[in-house]
């Protein structure tokens, strides 16, 4: 007797899913032998491979231990502020003039005076037209605003940062690192990425000339202790220090040619506080007090002077996920700490909100593993579990609103970002959209591998507790190792996982 359709229909699907679940297993009996061939030696090895289309898990390795993720904490931060805000979202750094009253009022941008930002900006008033602006300019077309609007003199100016808390560094970051620009605070009010580049150059004499800072602070004068060697064996080397909250500069090395070099600066709303005072005065606008918001000040009121300084979310995301810029991390945890809870953003209400948005979308069981201290993941009190961060990123997958915009701000491998360099021997057809991490004794990848049919897998490859024979440069080679297996499987020559 013929064997019905429907005894047909289930016999394929016997067949497809055997087919699915040894083509699974033989996965990860590559990667396990990727693994153990690796030299990781007491590392401790964490992956999780997802197929992003219906969610199933194809590779479990220790992917539920609690690992320190760094960086790859910034795949949470920036999908739940997506998830939050929305696509249409963008920051607002606006200007209020309110009878002889002028507000400067933050909206916690990090973007504001970033000088990769500024490359590609245009200012547009009436008759003035300036492209390519650096962060000095930027200022000082702000006041030439207040100039247009036929002012001369203020009573009052206030610099208004009240959309943050005033905590501007986290409690967990590397105290002896707080002068390096991935340390950088975050206020309400961030300027020039919240570091001073400062220029150097051979002086005549023994000692180096300061030439020129960006931005203009000429109420910081840096103590010089650098040298001035010139010979052929001097190398130039430069350091710039400052003490913790503190902003006495001190500039030590050989300058033997002109060179720069970055520090950052503390409580920067202080510090565009007394810039802002500079340049109304420069500008020849009289201003009897500048002053930082208080808890008594009501909300900024008055007209608004236009141009709004303003930066969509998608450049937010893609400054924190492809060039990993632990501020715009940090901002964009705290702007959603304001959003949800309407009160100044902290890492506090940051966090809880970005937990909040994990339980919404991949549901509270995975909410239970994630542990998370701050937005960039700078911390090493961040705890995630390679297969929630994979399930994190299916979700985005199969979110046609905003997967889109968030893996498009992702770092593609071998072309941009942190990865530029490297998985460059892909076979044609296949795309890794993927976000890196490293702090001391962690190297971690995770992202998704595509190929042009559309078929997706969610990869994580956490690496902690670094075996120093193995070091970082181990783990970044045993991570592209396994992108190289999943886009061999992705190739269009194989078949896919779990297809039918």
């Amino acid at each position: 007797m013929p064997r019905s359709s429907s005894h047909k229909t289930v016999l394929l699907s016997l067949v497809a899913l055997a087919f699915a679940s040894t083509a699974s297993a033989d996965l990860e009996r590559e990667i396990r032998a990727a693994i153990g061939s690796s030299g990781s030696g007491k590392s401790i090895i964490s992956v999780s491979i997802r197929n992003a289309e219906d969610g199933s898990e194809l590779v479990e390795i220790r992917d539920d231990r609690p690992m320190i993720p760094a960086s790859n904490m910034k795949l949470f931060t920036s999908g739940a502020a997506l998830h939050r805000l929305g696509t249409d979202f963008f920051t607002r750094t606006e200007m209020r003039l309110d009878d002889d009253t002028l507000w400067l009022v933050g909206g916690g941008d990090p973007a504001l005076g970033d000088p990769v930002i500024l490359e590609n900006t245009t200012w547009v008033t009436e008759g003035n037209t300036q492209e390519s602006l650096d962060v000095d300019l930027l200022v000082d077309l702000m006041v030439d605003t207040v100039l247009m609007e036929g002012v001369t003199e203020l009573d009052e100016m206030i610099v208004d940062d009240r959309i943050f808390d005033r905590v501007f560094f986290h409690p967990d970051w590397p105290v002896d690192q707080l002068d390096k620009w991935y340390c950088a605070e975050v206020a309400g009010i961030n300027l020039h990425l919240n570091v001073l580049t400062v220029h150097m150059r051979p002086g005549t004499g023994s000692r180096p000339v300061l030439q020129r800072t960006e931005p203009r602070v000429p109420w910081l004068t840096p103590s010089i202790d650098a040298t001035n060697r010139q010979g052929k064996k001097d190398a130039t080397k430069i350091g710039i220090s400052r003490p913790a909250g503190s902003n006495q500069l001190r500039i030590y090395g050989n300058i033997g040619e002109p060179i720069a070099a970055e520090v950052t600066l503390t409580d920067m709303p202080a510090t565009v506080v007394e810039l802002m005072r500079n340049r109304l005065a420069q500008a020849g606008i009289s201003v009897g007090t500048v002053r930082l918001a208080t808890s008594e000040d009501l909300a900024p009121s008055g007209r608004l002077i236009k141009p709004t300084l303003s930066t969509p979310i998608s450049v937010l995301l893609e400054r924190c996920n492809t060039n990993s810029h632990n501020l715009y991390a940090e901002a964009l945890c705290k702007l959603i700490g304001h959003d949800v809870e309407n009160e100044p953003g902290s890492w506090e209400n940051g966090t809880r909100a970005v937990r909040m948005v994990v339980r919404d979308r991949i549901g509270a069981a995975f909410a239970q593993a994630f542990q998370q201290a701050d937005g960039s993941g700078l911390s090493r009190n961040n705890k995630v579990t390679a297969e929630l961060i994979t399930a994190w990123l299916a979700s985005f997958h199969q979110d046609d609103e905003l997967g889109p915009t968030f893996f498009e701000s992702l770092a593609v491998a071998g072309s941009t970002g942190s990865v530029s360099r490297r998985c460059r021997d892909l076979p044609d057809g296949i795309r890794v959209d993927c976000k890196t991490g490293h702090i001391n004794g962690v190297s971690c990848l995770s992202g998704v591998v595509r190929s042009e049919s559309g078929e997706c897998l969610a990869f994580s490859v956490l690496c902690n507790q670094l075996d120093p024979k193995f070091g970082t440069t181990g783990a970044k080679r045993l991570q592209d190792r396994i992108v190289g297996l999943l886009a061999d499987r992705l190739a269009p020559a194989r078949t896919a996982i779990g297809s039918n």
